[in-house]
């Protein structure tokens, strides 16, 4: 961040970037935990220092230095961890309407106007992709069986088409 700084680029609590992960300063991007990103679930930058934003960050970074044109615009926040077994994924935020389940597990998910903005996993988080998936493309809920969704996360509560196009075949 000094490097940014000493230049008198814009920080915050991290390097300011646009969706681009372009810096205040024209052609100095940034990528990683240095920088703030803009949280898509809650709709505000803040430093999401995090192993898939990072990714995602410096691959849009390098297309773009490299005279390409890529937009990076899915930040969400995303834990995961395992404890003896014991499997626990949470992403996004927790603000809305919740749909709560405690069948052998623990799940939550949280919704808003109209999107699924977040979950909690504990235990079966097998079909977290689906979840973050919903959440990153912001996909809405009346454009999917939701209920399905909650119950057994899985393609089918996709449209063929919507299925076909997941699975390269569109």
């Amino acid at each position: 961040m000094d490097l940014i700084k000493d230049i008198n680029g814009e920080i915050r609590r991290g390097i300011v970037v646009n969706e681009l992960m372009e810096t205040s300063i024209p052609n100095i991007y940034a990528a990683g935990d240095c920088c703030e990103s803009f949280d898509i679930t809650i709709n505000q930058n803040r430093v999401l220092a995090l192993l898939p934003n990072a990714y995602m960050q410096g691959e849009c970074a390098g297309i773009n230095m490299a005279g390409g044109k890529k937009i990076f615009d899915k930040a969400i926040p995303m834990n995961a961890i395992g404890f003896f077994g014991l499997h626990i994924i949470t992403a996004g935020s927790y603000d809305g309407d919740v749909y709560y389940e405690r069948n052998g597990g623990y799940k939550k998910l949280f919704t808003k106007d109209g999107l699924l903005k977040g979950y909690i996993l504990v235990g079966n988080v097998e079909k977290a992709g689906i979840y973050t998936s919903l959440i990153r493309e912001k996909i809405p809920l009346k454009n999917i069986d939701f209920e399905l969704i909650c119950k057994k996360p899985g393609l089918m509560a996709f449209s063929k088409a919507d299925r076909m196009k997941k699975l390269g075949g569109a």
